[in-house]
């Protein structure tokens, strides 16, 4: 009798612990936070903010799902927005474990053409699932209603053809965040940089931090990018591979414009957080 009345207490323990687990996280949970997911050679960012759980790109493979479950609560198994930057495997394949874990409730694209295989039945998975499928074109904003957070999509304008480079229709999307600006750049190269120029050099004053594009790849993070985007942090993330990512030359761009880098394969997974809107917080954790 002494055990069963030993066992049951533990079991309100435990129930009462839970309960106020959840309380506790609801009531002081951060005004947002910005994860860079270790997801080795592969871009996962994951965003939360009032307007909900955003989920951009997936990786190469399940350590998203991971990563995931380590900077989630263990309540909330919902992304209420993917949005995909480019139809490549090291930023998509991840989300096939994705869906069968969480729930997701809409899915942002700016290609539908890839011919890929993979992609194609990636699509199909979507479609199966009847998960809302958006447009990732320049002008689509994300935010909650009277909140001064949103995010931004910026590039491109119009949807890849089956034709087009895919790198080169990433989706790139500014995040302002606490006070702060991210800018998040998947695979672009020197040209879509260019482009982008002429917006960026119009951005308020303020701390900024950069997603570095296409794993620190020699042909992006222009000197004139870097300078227009003025950030004081950037992000790399790349695990092993055989592109010789990040680029000497890259980082030597970055060491000149006084970045600080941060780099998911030296650092783990990268956490940003905010207290308030007045208050960042920078953490690094070899997952």
């Amino acid at each position: 009798m002494k055990n069963i009345y030993f066992y049951s207490l533990l079991f309100l323990l435990g129930i009462n612990l839970f309960v106020w687990g959840v309380i506790f996280a609801f009531i002081y949970r951060p005004l947002g936070e910005v994860d860079f997911l270790n997801v080795g050679q592969g871009d996962a960012e994951l965003i939360q903010m009032e307007a909900g759980n955003i989920l951009i790109d997936a990786g190469p493979n399940r350590e998203v799902v991971s990563a995931l479950d380590k900077v989630l609560p263990f309540f909330d198994r919902t992304i209420d927005v993917f949005i995909l930057s480019h139809p490549n495997q090291d930023h998509y394949a991840g989300f096939f474990d994705v869906l069968d874990r969480y729930q997701v409730r809409a899915v942002v694209l700016n290609n539908l053409d890839c011919p890929n295989s993979l992609y194609q039945q990636l699509l199909q998975e979507i479609r199966k699932r009847n998960i809302t499928v958006l447009s990732g074109l320049t002008g689509t904003r994300i935010r909650s209603k009277d909140s001064p957070s949103q995010l931004l999509i910026i590039h491109p304008s119009h949807l890849a053809t089956m034709n087009d480079n895919a790198d080169e229709f990433s989706s790139v999307d500014i995040l302002s965040l606490g006070g702060k600006q991210f800018l998040f750049t998947g695979d672009i190269g020197f040209q879509e940089e260019k482009e982008l120029i002429p917006l960026l050099s119009l951005l308020p004053a303020g701390e900024r931090i950069l997603k570095v594009a296409h794993h620190g790849s020699r042909y992006a993070s222009s000197q004139t990018f870097l300078e227009a985007f003025s950030p004081q942090i950037a992000v790399i993330e790349v695990g092993n591979n055989n592109y010789g990512h990040p680029h000497p030359d890259t980082l030597q761009r970055l060491k000149d414009a006084q970045v600080k880098v941060l780099r998911t394969d030296l650092d783990g997974s990268i956490r940003f957080i905010f207290p308030s809107s007045q208050e960042m917080y920078l953490q690094s954790q070899k997952f």
